[in-house]
């Protein structure tokens, strides 16, 4: 396995979980100074901003996300990722099935919670249409995965 520079995250909309799992990421790897590219796609154009909830979130921790800009699921932008972190189940199986003529997809490809090393209750749900609490409770659960994602990817590439 080569070294992992350029990480995706993805969600359905692009705008509730996988922003805050980019930005949060930036923060964890600038913070132990390490040099990855992070950032999140989704499947459908939901909205042209992330969404409030998931934006005071970062302001808490006092992240800077004022240039996110939701995009879409290309091919060329899953063939330039060296790893596709997902919120769903269904959104990775959704990945290899639709993009399975890119070379090494389905190696590169795992639920957030699935590449943590979890075997059970992969997805995290997502928080649009909920409460506030659910909301916020979402969005911890998202922080600990990346926290530990963005560990998990520093030990790797210190192993090659």
């Amino acid at each position: 396995m080569d070294k992992i520079k350029r990480i995706l995250f993805v969600c359905l909309g692009n705008t509730a979980r996988s922003p805050p799992a980019e930005y949060l990421a930036r923060y964890y790897a600038e913070i132990d100074n390490v040099d990855l590219i992070f950032s999140s796609a989704g499947f459908i154009n939901a909205f042209s901003y992330m969404q409030r909830e998931s934006q005071d979130y970062l302001n808490s921790k006092k992240i800077n996300h004022s240039d996110f800009q939701p995009q879409l699921i290309t091919r060329s932008l899953l063939k330039s990722q060296d790893l596709i972190l997902t919120m769903e189940k269904s959104h990775s199986i959704d990945i290899l099935k639709i993009y399975n003529n890119i070379p090494n997809i389905e190696k590169k490809t795992y639920t957030l919670k699935e590449f943590n090393g979890e075997t059970q209750d992969l997805d995290i749900i997502d928080p649009y249409y909920t409460t506030s609490d659910m909301y916020r409770e979402v969005l911890k659960i998202i922080d600990d995965n990346v926290m530990k994602a963005v560990g998990k990817i520093q030990k790797l590439n210190s192993q090659l």
